[in-house]
């Protein structure tokens, strides 16, 4: 009877302890969320619950007294601006009763901070403050109102209309970040020797006079991230309508929507003194500039761009898709760069001293009426151009390439195919680039132009004639799309602004659910401007960009698949290029695809695309 006694009182004891323990954290979890609610009434409004929660934001700020403390913000429009502090964590898109955050709703619970009248009746110079601050989060938000349009020489005041972040680290997250201005910097959000993490946002509409519509960010290290947000419809008017980087910048920029977005150079990113950001799987659309439709490198900046698709965009000048200056040198790898135009090098623009690496990228469809370097244009500069595949780009001088005025290009393994007006326009007895292992094919004018007086229409002549050009082939490259699909549109295209998509219609059509997804469309055989296909159904595609001035009811469309036949004469055909592991894809160069090898050990093909011919058995695949 005793030991069943002892036995029950310990198990009462036990059952105690984790009552008790229950209790604490219960309470700790309690004590570590501030609740804000402008439309609470009736209660305490101390921000202990929801029932009495603060009715402004700042008040909870305010309040927050311990690390990593929470702030949770029910959905309403708050009319204020609003100063962070560390360690604070500010989450918004509440309806007022969850009592887990994992059960908010940004999207529906739409919960503003809204500075259109927060000084004395004026916009707010900033909607968010973030000045010498760590470990902070806004997370959840519409931030709209703000406009940094200070006149009196204050710093501050002049910058970041919508998000000021100074020497600080914060998480910018899941935010709708919406019509700031700002008169200097940053109309979005202004970042200077910060390392934020700016991620899923909606930046859209946000404009200032000198740089960064969106987003401007200067001295940030290589810690901070852009990542996975919509940058829209923001502008600036000189430089960077989407992003800025200026001095010593190197944020990783990383799978962003960057479209329709304007300023005078650099419309979607411009890249600033010594600045290296790596600009990686973005879709860079649709943006417009003088200079630098898409992205506009400068003074000794050196950004990593890879894997972009970099189409559409537009400059009165130099460089639809990239334009590149003063001693910059980007590496430029792996892209899709295609239906852009401008007066001077529609895809990519290498001027003074520039020395870019442009490497395994599909160049094709950039265009203009009348101008120079439908692919590329070279002035004063010498870009190593190495396995690209230039296709079915249009100029008045050089559709393909055009060099001048000591331009010394090192040009090798690429295929040039279907471009007007000569492959490579050498405009001057002083440019002469290097042209080694190229194919050469379909071009209706001739493949090379010699030092402005000597048209080639053939690459035996143009080799033998000219003691830089050998090894140069003059063949079919027998793409896998070349031929992919035809047709007549049926319908009218319709272009959504929202997404910067077109979706055109051929009703007998018979495709593949998302089997022409990655392939690039001529929507007008008629013209030569080439668009990317986001996704198709049976009947109907979508591309980016707005195509609606250049397709109609009618027209003859084409799909371009630039990958390489198993039979293509670009097999093994290619020279060594040291230091490239990789084709377009990721796939591993060299390879040999052939049962011979050429005999020098390197087998590498030329153009974008290494062809690997595989066997799949049981889901097993076998390289031969």
């Amino acid at each position: 009877m005793k030991n069943k006694i002892k036995k029950n009182h310990f198990f009462s004891n036990y059952l105690l302890i984790l009552i008790l323990l229950f209790c604490f954290i219960l309470q700790v979890s309690v004590q570590g969320v501030v609740y804000v609610n402008k439309n609470a009434a009736g209660g305490a409004n101390n921000g202990n619950s929801w029932a009495d929660a603060y009715t402004a934001i700042q008040a909870g700020i305010n309040d927050a007294d311990v690390a990593d403390e929470e702030i949770w913000v029910a959905m309403a429009t708050y009319p204020e601006a609003i100063v962070m502090k560390s360690g604070v964590k500010l989450y918004g898109g509440f309806n007022g009763t969850e009592p887990l955050r994992s059960q908010r709703n940004w999207t529906t619970n739409v919960t503003t901070i809204d500075a259109s009248t927060a000084r004395g009746g004026l916009p707010a110079y900033h909607v968010v403050t973030m000045d010498s601050i760590t470990s902070s989060t806004i997370d959840g938000f519409t931030i709209k109102g703000g406009n940094a349009s200070g006149s009196s020489g204050i710093y501050l005041d002049e910058r970041g209309g919508g998000i000021y972040c100074y020497y600080s680290s914060p998480a910018i997250t899941n935010n709708t970040i919406l019509e700031n201005s700002a008169l200097s910097c940053g109309g979005g959000i202004y970042c200077n020797g910060s390392s934020p993490q700016i991620t899923n946002n909606i930046i859209s509409g946000n404009s200032t006079y000198y740089e960064g519509g969106a987003i401007y960010c200067i001295n940030l290290n290589r810690y901070s991230i852009i990542a996975n947000n919509i940058i829209t419809g923001n502008s600036a008017y000189w430089w960077g309508g989407g992003i800025l980087c200026a001095i010593y910048s190197s944020p990783t920029i990383t799978n962003n929507t960057i479209s329709g977005n304007s300023a005078n150079y650099g419309g979607g990113i411009y890249c600033g003194t010594y600045t290296s950001p790596s600009i990686i799987n973005n879709n860079i659309s649709e943006n417009s500039a003088a200079d630098g439709g898409g992205i506009y490198c400068y003074d000794s900046s050196s950004p990593v761009i890879t894997s972009n698709i970099i189409s559409g965009n537009s400059a009165a000048g130099d460089g639809g898709g990239i334009y590149c200056e003063d001693y910059s040198s980007p590496q430029i790898t792996n892209n899709t760069i295609s239906g852009n135009s401008a007066s001077r090098g529609c895809g990519i623009s290498c001027y003074n001293y520039s020395s870019p690496q442009i490497t395994n990228n599909i160049i094709s469809g950039n265009s203009v009426d009348y101008g120079w370097g439908g692919g590329i244009y070279c002035y004063y500069s010498s870009p190593q151009i190495s396995n690209n595949t230039i296709s079915g780009n249009s100029a008045s001088y050089g559709g393909g390439i055009i060099c001048i005025y000591y331009s010394h290009s090192w040009i090798m393994n690429n295929i040039f195919y279907n471009n007007n007006n000569f492959d490579i326009y050498e405009y001057d007895t002083i440019s002469d680039p290097l042209v080694r292992y190229n194919d050469f094919y379909g071009n209706p004018d001739g493949v090379y132009y010699d030092e402005g007086t000597t048209p080639y229409t053939s690459v035996e002549a143009m080799d033998s004639a000219i003691d830089k050009c050998s090894n140069n082939i003059g063949l079919n490259p027998l793409f896998v799309g070349d031929t992919l699909s035809e047709g007549i549109w049926t319908a009218a295209p319709v272009y959504n602004s929202a997404t910067f998509q077109t979706t055109l219609t051929n009703s007998s059509a018979a495709w593949t659910v998302n089997e022409h997804a990655g392939h690039l469309l001529n929507p007008d055989t008629s013209q030569n401007r080439q668009f990317v296909i986001v996704s198709n159904n049976a009947t109907t595609m979508t591309v980016w960009g707005n195509v609606t001035t250049i397709a109609k009811i009618g027209d003859t469309y084409k799909i371009f698949d630039y990958h390489l036949k198993s039979t293509s004469p670009c097999i093994d055909a290619g020279c060594l290029i040291s230091g490239l592991t990789e084709d377009f894809e990721g796939d591993p160069r060299p390879f040999n695809g052939t049962s011979q090898i050429r005999g020098d050990g390197s087998d590498y093909d030329i153009g974008a695309d290494e062809f690997i011919r595989q066997t799949r058995v049981d889901n097993w695949i076998f390289y031969e």
